[in-house]
C-alpha cells in the first residue's frame, strides 16, 4: 500500500507570494536608497549635514553596496525555488546592517526617525522572512 502523499502546510498558498513580495520590496528599497545616496551623498539623508570627505566617500561606497542588495533580492524573488542559502545571506546581511545601526546610534545618538524604523524592519523582517521560506512548503525548497 502506497503512503498518501503529505500535503504542504496551510500556510504554504500565502507564504510564497508573501517572501516574493516582501523581496520584491526589500529590493526597490535597497536600490532606490542606495543609488540616491550614491548619487547625492550626505545631502539624501533626512536629518544629514555637510560632512567631511572621508565620511562622505565611505558613505557613498557603501550605498552602492546597499543598491546591490536589491538585485539580489529580486532575483530570490523572481525565481521558483528560493534558495534556502542565498535568501539566509540577504537576511543576514539586511539584519547586520540593523545591528550596526544599532551600534551607531549608541554612540552618536537617535537618528532621523526614518532610520530608527529602518531599525526595527532590518531587524524584524529576517526572521520573517525565514519563517515564510519555512511556511511556503518543501516545493520552495
Amino acid at each position: 500500500m502506497v503512503a498518501p502523499a503529505s500535503s504542504p502546510p496551510a500556510a504554504a498558498p500565502v507564504a510564497a507570494p508573501a517572501l516574493r513580495a516582501v523581496l520584491v520590496a526589500l529590493g526597490a528599497v535597497a536600490t532606490g536608497t542606495g543609488a540616491t545616496v550614491a548619487l547625492r551623498g550626505p545631502a539624501a539623508i533626512p536629518g544629514g549635514a555637510p560632512t567631511t570627505g572621508s565620511n562622505d566617500s565611505v558613505l557613498r561606497f557603501y550605498a552602492v553596496w546597499w543598491a546591490a542588495q536589491g538585485p539580489a533580492a529580486w532575483r530570490l524573488a523572481r525565481h521558483p525555488q528560493i534558495d534556502p542559502a542565498r535568501l539566509r545571506a540577504v537576511c543576514a546581511t539586511t539584519f547586520l546592517g540593523g545591528l550596526a545601526r544599532l551600534a551607531a546610534a549608541r554612540t552618536s545618538g537617535r537618528p532621523h526617525p526614518l532610520f530608527q524604523a529602518l531599525t526595527v524592519m532590518e531587524l524584524a523582517l529576517p526572521p520573517v522572512l525565514l519563517a515564510l521560506r519555512r511556511a511556503a512548503g518543501p516545493e520552495q525548497r
